[in-house]
């Protein structure tokens, strides 16, 4: 178990598909086997008694949460932390175990039976979390509240959307090793392991390299690659190398293409006769070629 939680391209594809599946509906009930998860909403109670019978209007994301806008004042906020996934099907509590209905993945798949919370909507089906180390939390928020909620709050640009300008701002004053610095949510949020793993591997610098050091022309190597890599991932719909699954409970196809993490050992795809090797920078690992990034 690589400790990873889902990262942006995998938040966005479930965002993106439980968008097509569940607006328009109502929540009708919500059941989860333990309390903590709807700790700051004030406890499961009290958040049912929020959403129920309210139509969901839209699905988005923001960082690495997956928002669930609901029809009047409040919003559902839901981190799916390391080990979750957001499912959407039809299960049946079989004594005290939720069995998925129809056969396929999320019956067949280990990685989706570990169900913590289920919202039932008014079409016969449900939204559940998948979650086996039970990180996952759920948060309702006021809707005027939402920029100040403190979880969003101080976070950095989304890197999908900042500009080059305000990218190339963020690292004035900034130092530390690049990796580090890439997979700080507060510097820019939704980059994890894997993806500055492929980023940096796809721009060419070491993991260790100073930030001080980058020049304009390598913060606009950098910048391109974030974009270039994170489209893509999400194109093939995230990375299911560990836990994460799409809402249907299939696998995402962006581990087999993924050119540096968790590659140690095998041949640079760039072909410049590098073999990847690993590297432990602040207890994570971090992959690259030693040819093309050289420190």
């Amino acid at each position: 178990m690589n400790n990873l939680m889902p990262e942006l391209p995998e938040v966005e594809t479930i965002a993106r598909e439980l968008k097509k599946k569940v607006v328009g509906l109502k929540i009708t009930d919500v059941w989860a086997d333990r309390e903590k998860p709807f700790k700051q909403a004030g406890g499961l109670k009290k958040f049912l008694k929020e959403v129920k019978n309210k139509k969901i209007t839209d699905v988005r994301r923001r960082a690495k949460f997956v928002v669930i806008d609901l029809e009047g004042p409040r919003t559902i906020f839901i981190h799916q932390k390391i080990s979750g996934h957001l499912l959407y099907g039809q299960w049946k509590k079989i004594n005290i175990e939720w069995n998925a209905v129809k056969s396929g993945p999320l019956r067949d798949d280990p990685q989706n039976k570990y169900l913590r919370i289920i919202f039932f909507l008014s079409n016969g089906h449900q939204l559940a979390l998948s979650d086996l180390r039970r990180f996952g939390k759920v948060l309702l928020v006021d809707d005027k509240e939402i920029e100040n909620l403190k979880e969003l709050k101080k976070l950095g640009p989304e890197p999908l959307k900042v500009s080059f300008g305000e990218f190339k701002n963020l690292f004035s004053k900034k130092k530390g090793r690049l990796k580090p610095v890439l997979m700080d949510p507060f510097f820019i949020a939704g980059i994890g392991n894997i993806y500055s793993d492929e980023i940096l591997w796809d721009a060419g610098y070491h993991p260790l390299k100073r930030v001080e050091s980058l020049k304009e022309s390598d913060l606009k190597k950098i910048y391109n690659s974030i974009r270039k890599v994170l489209n893509k991932a999400i194109k093939y719909r995230g990375d299911s190398m560990d836990d994460y699954r799409l809402p249907s409970g299939e696998k995402g196809h962006y581990q087999e293409i993924q050119n540096a993490y968790q590659q140690t050992g095998k041949k640079c795809k760039k072909r410049d006769g590098g073999t990847i090797q690993r590297l432990k920078i602040a207890g994570r690992s971090a992959h690259f070629c030693p040819i093309h990034q050289k420190l």
